[in-house]
C-alpha cells in the first residue's frame, strides 16, 4: 500500500488519512484537502508507510495542494463567516421551535458546501430549516445529527481529573464502554463517578481496560482458598495496580501479600448427597443425615413451623444501582 498522510484539523481532536501526493510533504505543512464538508485546510501530522490497523477503510480523500497565502486569508474569513452562520441558524431553530441543538458549523474552503452538526433526542423534520439556510448561504447545505459524546468533543471542558477531556485532546474513536469494564477495575458502581461530562460512561474505562485485564490474569480470584506463611486463608479483595491481595486468615485477622507469597489451594469437594423421598438431602460427615432447620428444607415441615422468605431488600438495592449505571451505556 502506498504511504499515507495524517492530516489534522483545527478544533476538537479530528483527523483524516489521505494518500500521499507525488510532491514531498513534511510534518507541520499546511495543506488543502478534500473533507466531508468540502474542501478544507489542515496540518500534516505525520507521514506513514501504511495505514494504521485501527482504520477500517482505505483513504480516498486527496491532498490537493500546499496552502498558499490566499488560502490562509480565505480560511480566516470563513472562520468569521461560520460564527455568523451559527448565530443565524440558532435563531431559525428557535423561531421554528425545533427540538434540536446546534453544536458546530463547517464551511468548505471553496464555499461549495456547508455542514451543520446538531444533537436531538429523536428524529427532527428540518426540511424548512434547510431551505432557510440554503437561501441565506446560497450554497449546498447538509445537516448531520451527532450524539452527546460528539457534543462533548466539540464544546470541550475539563474532566474530573482536572485535564482537558480525552475526546477533545487526543481520542479519535469512540470505543464501546460497558459496565463490565468498571467491574473488572474494581470500581464502585456509582453513576455519578462513572459518568463523564457527556452523561455516558467515561471513555477512559475503555482504553484503560486492556491493562487491567492483563494485570488481573496473574492474580487469584476473590473467594479463592490460598496457603500463606501464616496459614490458610481466603482472598477477600484484589489491588490490581499494586498487584497485592487482602487475605482473611482462618486463624483470624488478615494480611496483605503478593501473588509470589501465596499458593492456591484446590477447592474442597462438595459433600455427598443422598436420595430421600424423591428429593436430595446433604449427608453430614460420618454418614448421618442432618437434623434441625437444614433437614426441614429437604422434607416436610414440622407442625407449627412457619416458612420465612429470604429478604429481598439488599438484592433490590443492588439491582437499582445496576439499572442506573446501565442507563449510562451507549
Amino acid at each position: 500500500m502506498p504511504p499515507v498522510v495524517r492530516v489534522e484539523f483545527a478544533g476538537p481532536a479530528r483527523h483524516q488519512y489521505s494518500p500521499a501526493p507525488a510532491y514531498a510533504l513534511r510534518a507541520g505543512d499546511v495543506v488543502v484537502v478534500e473533507t466531508e464538508w468540502g474542501v478544507g485546510m489542515g496540518r500534516v501530522g505525520s507521514i506513514l508507510e501504511e495505514l494504521p490497523p485501527e482504520e477500517p477503510k482505505a483513504p480516498v480523500r486527496r491532498v490537493l495542494r500546499k496552502a498558499t497565502p490566499t488560502d490562509l486569508s480565505r480560511r480566516a474569513a470563513l472562520a468569521q463567516r461560520e460564527r455568523e452562520v451559527r448565530a443565524f441558524c440558532r435563531e431559525c431553530i428557535q423561531a421554528r421551535g425545533l427540538p434540536m441543538k446546534l453544536t458546530e458549523v463547517r464551511i468548505g474552503l471553496d464555499s461549495s458546501k456547508a455542514m451543520f452538526y446538531f444533537i436531538a433526542d429523536g428524529r427532527v423534520d428540518f426540511r424548512e430549516l434547510v431551505k432557510d439556510l440554503t437561501q441565506h448561504l446560497r450554497t449546498r447545505v447538509e445537516l448531520r445529527q451527532i450524539g452527546v459524546r460528539d457534543e462533548a468533543r466539540v464544546l470541550g471542558s475539563a474532566g474530573p481529573c482536572g485535564r482537558s477531556l480525552c475526546c477533545r485532546a487526543f481520542l479519535q474513536i469512540f470505543a464501546p464502554v460497558s459496565i463490565r469494564m468498571a467491574k473488572d477495575q474494581n470500581l464502585a458502581l456509582n453513576p455519578g463517578k462513572l459518568s463523564g461530562m457527556c452523561g455516558r460512561l467515561k471513555c477512559c474505562l475503555a482504553f484503560e481496560h486492556p491493562l487491567y485485564a492483563e494485570l488481573k490474569r496473574t492474580l487469584p480470584k476473590v473467594g479463592c482458598m490460598v496457603a500463606t506463611c501464616q496459614g490458610p486463608g481466603l482472598v477477600r479483595t484484589q489491588n490490581i495496580l499494586k498487584q497485592t491481595l487482602l487475605i482473611g486468615l482462618e486463624t483470624g485477622g488478615q494480611v496483605t501479600l503478593g501473588p509470589s507469597e501465596i499458593t492456591i489451594l484446590p477447592r474442597p469437594s462438595p459433600p455427598a448427597r443422598r436420595q430421600r423421598g424423591g428429593q436430595t438431602a446433604p449427608v453430614a460427615p460420618g454418614g448421618t443425615e442432618p437434623t434441625g432447620p437444614d433437614a426441614a428444607a429437604g422434607g416436610p415441615a414440622e407442625p407449627g413451623a412457619e416458612a420465612q422468605e429470604p429478604s429481598q431488600e439488599a438484592p433490590q438495592e443492588a439491582d437499582d444501582v445496576s439499572a442506573d449505571v446501565a442507563a449510562l451505556e451507549d
